[in-house]
This record gives structure tokens, C-alpha cells and sequence, in this order.
């Protein structure tokens, strides 16, 4: 399915209101991967109404050429309808989205509508996946009124082509909070673009978290009442009016829905400020008046509150840190590794203060912190092939093992060793893996006899923190799938990762999201890759590793680095 397939997972919110009215040694080549404009005004589309004497096929071809309304609104579809089908067709429920489409008059007075390259969304925009091929054929009843064909019948679906949401949806997050309320966690969602855009994320933001994120993400929001009284932007500032008694809700809880709110609504470049109101009454956070602004909230970044991009390497067992940039030389900031441990595979928390490696023999861990002089301790587990290791805000220290029976992934938290039952991850032929900053995603590459799978599972914490389970790992689509051989991976956002594939002298690089909807970024360089340093942050670049040059394609810089240098990664 192609990438306009993701554009669709707010489509119903706005429908609603419109029915009611791992590489090991190298240095780095850079890849630059395009973010999506978030928001920008649509040209309004006014469908026209059925033409006289029109058949049974072409009333169904304008029935779904009207879903195309801009700004979306289904009274130009209903037209196409008989009254009682247009009082109950329901087309909130389903979201279908397609890439072609062919209609058929199976026997007068029904036609059918075959979607090819379709996925399909539930009520609350939740991509589900690929549509089923029994699934994937539409029927349509029509009948004659006054000489010309209706339609008496139409699935409760609103059924789109994908190019159309290229132009008309930008991927975006809502902001929910993992279990211990100390970190933001977003949840990708693809909005109209236009004057509807803040209103559309309150509105699916309100909705909450599914059932199947449940022990994964919460929010502080009342969602009782499922949509805002009212969101109006005026002179910069987002007005949200929510129901629900200010007296019911401590301090706590009132920081944590500006902060959702804020995250979610700074996505808007019109809004600036933010006034919440439960019932009328206004909702002042501590620092600010009866209006906060969209960057209040920092101190929930879901990517950590003191995170930088600098670039960490090992040379000649010591760990070195740089920006990157030509001037700035290879400083080291743990030392002791070089005289006491041979170590490989380095990873550095988000706050650029403590680092773990995995030792040569791959059997061990081993942890310091960044000074010169900093004590170096070995972590609870004995290994028999670790991965590199992976940290996450909470300070939890992420490995993977494996052993004649495949994969066991768990986590250093202080001086306890966690194992966490993984489905469809554990007992596995794990070759990479990543786990988000949030702590609530952990994606691995799993090898296969004739190709790699990519796979996501989320986390689930108690509120103290302590992970023991994790849902089903997901299948994520990939072009390749068949014959897929992942070199590496690595960050590009918070939920979305690049994939590289070495493909004879070409490194293909495929953008993956981890909602489980196709991306369909995709670039290629001719160079032989063997691995690609990512992070989550935006301002970071993505690097891959090739030869010994620092190479920026775009600004055609080049930059030398030392050939005894290796490991190269990012923080976090």
C-alpha cells in the first residue's frame, strides 16, 4: 500500500462535525529525510450534484468523487442518496483509503466497488491495517426516484483516494503521558490541513487512548464528554472549553493537560497561547496567568528535558564525544575503558551523563559515567551474545541476549535485573532493536530464512515505573517485505524509525512509522553502508556510516576523521 495510505487517521473527527452540521566501526555519510509540512490551507472543492439521467455506475462513482469535498463535509455525497439513506448512512465509524478503484454493475439495480492498495481506520482513526480482499468490495443498492438512480444503500464508510489525502492531511501527534506521568508520549495521527487543524487535534486528543494502549499511555484530560464545548483560535490564542469540575482535579493533573495540550496544539504555527477553561472556569497553571503558552510543558519532552545531538565514538578504548562539525576536535569523557575493558557496541543516556557498552566477548555489560575519572561498574547479566544496549528516560538500561534459544530482552534499573516477556520478540533471531526515550515502544529486526522482519511492541508500565509485559509485537510494513535484509536502524522521531538495506553497491534507506502505516520515504545513496546513526530529535542529522569520511550530500562538506575511530552513535 502506498504512502498516502497514513494520511487518513483523523479523517473521522472532522467527519463527525461535519455530519452534525548496529554497525561496529566507521564514520558517517549524512541522510537528510524531509519532515512533511504540518499545516497548510486547502482549495475548496464544491462536488457537483448527480447528472440527469446518470447510470446506476456513474451515481456511485460521483456518490464517492463527493467524499473529496473541500473542506470536508458529507452534503455533497448525501445528494447522491435517497432521503432515508442519506437520514442513515453513518460513514463515521470506517475510514476506508485506497490507491485505485474500479465499479462494477454486478445486476441492476446494485453495483459493486472493487479498492485496490486499500487500508482501512476504526471509529477513532486508528490505523488498522491492510483491508482484507472480501473486504476490500463495496455494494451499493439503488433504486429509481422520479426517473433517476439513488442510492438506497451505501456502506457506513467514508471511502477515499490516497492522493487526495496527500494534498489535504499532514502527519501530526497527539500527547499522551506514560504511567508515572513524568514523560509525554506521542501518538502519531494524520489531521486536515486548514483552518479546522487545532480544532481536530482537541478533538482527537479528547478521545483518549485506546483499549489496546492500556497500562501503555494515560492522559489527564476529562474525555467523559468526548468532544470540547469549544476550541476557537482568537488573535493567537487556542480557547478550549472542556466539561468538568476544576475542584476534582489537583495541581498535578492540571500541569499534565497543559502540557498534552500544549504539545499538541504548538504543532499549529497560529496558536501561541493556550486558555483552558472546565465549564467556564479557568484552569491557571502555576507560573502563568489565565493563558500558558504552547512551549510551556518542557519539562515532559518526550525526547528528555537536557538532551543534546552530539556525536559519541570509541577511540583507542575511550569514549569521545564532538558535535560533528569541522572545528570541534574528539574530546574524551570516559577514559578508564581503554586501560581496563575492551568494550564495543557504546550507548550514552539522553542526559549525555552515563554510559554502557557491551564487552568484546559480547558476554558482559559494563557502565560509567562521563568524567575522566569516572568509576566503571559491571551490570547484573551474563550474557551469551548481547546487542547494543538501549536507554530510556527512566534510566532503564535495555538488552537484548541470545542464546540457542533465541532472543531475551530485559532491563538494568539501579542494581535489579528485569526480564520482560516480549510476544512475538522473545525466543526470536533478533538482530537489532531500539527502544524509545518514553520507554513505552521496542522495535527489534528479526532475521528470517529469506527475509528480515521489522516489528514493533509497546510497553506496559505499573505506575511505579516496573515493565514486566509488552503487547504482541506488530508486523511494520515494508516495501521490500519479501526479500527485506536490514543492515541496521535507527531513529528519525519519536515514532518513526529508517530502515537500511545494502542492495549490491547501493544503500537503500526506507522511513518506517510505528503506527504501523506505510511511510514511503525512501532515498538511496551509492555507497557501500554498514550501518546508520539516527536519533529522535529533530535537529539531529541522520548519519550513515561509510568508509572515513563525515560527508554532508547536500552542503558537499567532507570531512576526515580518524581512522581509529569507531562506534560512532548518538546519545539517548
Amino acid at each position: 500500500m502506498r504512502s498516502a495510505l497514513v494520511i487518513a487517521l483523523t479523517a473521522i473527527a472532522l467527519l463527525a462535525s461535519a455530519c452534525s452540521g548496529v554497525p561496529d566501526s566507521g564514520p558517517v555519510q549524512q541522510v537528510d529525510l524531509a519532515a512533511p509540512e504540518v499545516q497548510e490551507e486547502v482549495i475548496p472543492y464544491n462536488p457537483g450534484p448527480p447528472r440527469a439521467g446518470a447510470s446506476p455506475g456513474e451515481i456511485v462513482d460521483g456518490f464517492l468523487d463527493a467524499m473529496k469535498a473541500t473542506p470536508m463535509s458529507t452534503t455533497y455525497a448525501r445528494r447522491y442518496l435517497t432521503k432515508d439513506a442519506a437520514m442513515s448512512w453513518a460513514p463515521g465509524g470506517r475510514t476506508l483509503v485506497y490507491g485505485e478503484r474500479s465499479t462494477h454493475a454486478v445486476s441492476s439495480p446494485q453495483v459493486s466497488v472493487e479498492l485496490e492498495d486499500a487500508g482501512w481506520l476504526d471509529e477513532r482513526g486508528v490505523w488498522r491495517g491492510a483491508l482484507a480482499a472480501s473486504q476490500a468490495i463495496l455494494d451499493f443498492e439503488l433504486i429509481r426516484i422520479k426517473g433517476e438512480w439513488r442510492i438506497s444503500a451505501a456502506p457506513d464508510a467514508l471511502v477515499v483516494e490516497e492522493d487526495w489525502f496527500l494534498s489535504h492531511f499532514a502527519r501530526s501527534n497527539l500527547y499522551y503521558v506514560e504511567p508515572t506521568g513524568h514523560t509525554l508520549v506521542p501518538e502519531p495521527i494524520f489531521a486536515p490541513r486548514g483552518a479546522s487543524y487545532a480544532a481536530t487535534l482537541v478533538s482527537s486528543l479528547l478521545s483518549g487512548p485506546g483499549e489496546e494502549t492500556q497500562g501503555v499511555i494515560d492522559s489527564a484530560l476529562p474525555t467523559a464528554a468526548g468532544q470540547p464545548r469549544s476550541v476557537e483560535i482568537r488573535d493567537g490564542v487556542a480557547e478550549v472549553d472542556l466539561a468538568g469540575d476544576l475542584d476534582e482535579h489537583s495541581s498535578a493533573d492540571l500541569q499534565l493537560m497543559g502540557a498534552q495540550l500544549a504539545w499538541t496544539l504548538r504543532q499549529d504555527a497560529s496558536v501561541n497561547r493556550i486558555r483552558l477553561t472546565l465549564d467556564g472556569e479557568p484552569v491557571v497553571l502555576p507560573g502563568y496567568g489565565e493563558t500558558f503558552s504552547v512551549d510551556s510543558g518542557s519539562g515532559y519532552d518526550p525526547n528528555g528535558t537536557s538532551a543534546r545531538v552530539d556525536l559519541y565514538a570509541l577511540r583507542g578504548g575511550a569514549l569521545v564525544t564532538s558535535t560533528g562539525d569541522s572545528g570541534e576536535p574528539w574530546v574524551p569523557v570516559l577514559g578508564r575503558w581503554a586501560k581496563s575493558h575492551g568494550v564495543t557496541d557504546v550507548a550514552v543516556d539522553a542526559d549525555g551523563s552515563t554510559a554502557a557498552a557491551v564487552t568484546t566477548d559480547r558476554t558482559g555489560v559494563v557502565v560509567g559515567e562521563l568524567t575522566s575519572d569516572g568509576d566503571l561498574v559491571d551490570a547484573p547479566v551474563n550474557g551469551t551474545r548481547l546487542l547494543r544496549p538501549s536507554w530510556d528516560l527512566a534510566g532503564r538500561l535495555w538488552m537484548v541476549d541470545k542464546d540457542s534459544t533465541g532472543a531475551r530482552v530485559m532491563y538494568v534499573d539501579g542494581e535489579r535485573l528485569v526480564r520482560v516477556a516480549v510476544p512475538g520478540v522473545t525466543g526470536e533471531n533478533v538482530t537489532r532493536f531500539l527502544v524509545s526515550r518514553d520507554g513505552t515502544r521496542f522495535v527489534a529486526v528479526i532475521d528470517g530464512e529469506s527475509s528480515d522482519r521489522i516489528v514493533v511492541s509497546r510497553l506496559q508500565a505499573s505506575s511505579k515505573g516496573v515493565i514486566t509485559t509488552a503487547t504482541s509485537a506488530v508486523l511494520l510494513p515494508h516495501p521490500d517485505t519479501a526479500t527485506m535484509q536490514v543492515t541496521d536502524i535507527a531513529w528519525t522521531s519519536p515514532t518513526t524509525i529508517v530502515a537500511v538495506q545494502q542492495i549490491n553497491s547501493t544503500a537503500l534507506f526506507q522511513s518506517v512509522s510505528l503506527d504501523g502505516a506505510p511511510s514511503g520515504e525512501r532515498y538511496t545513496l551509492s555507497d557501500r553502508v554498514t550501518g546508520v546513526v539516527g536519533s529522535p530529535m529533530a535537529s539531529a542529522r541522520l548519519y550513515a556510516i561509510s568508509g572515513w569520511t563525515l560527508l554532508d550530500p547536500l552542503d558537499r562538506f567532507d570531512l576526515e576523521l580518524p581512522s581509529d575511530l569507531s562506534d560512532v552513535t548518538y546519545q539517548g
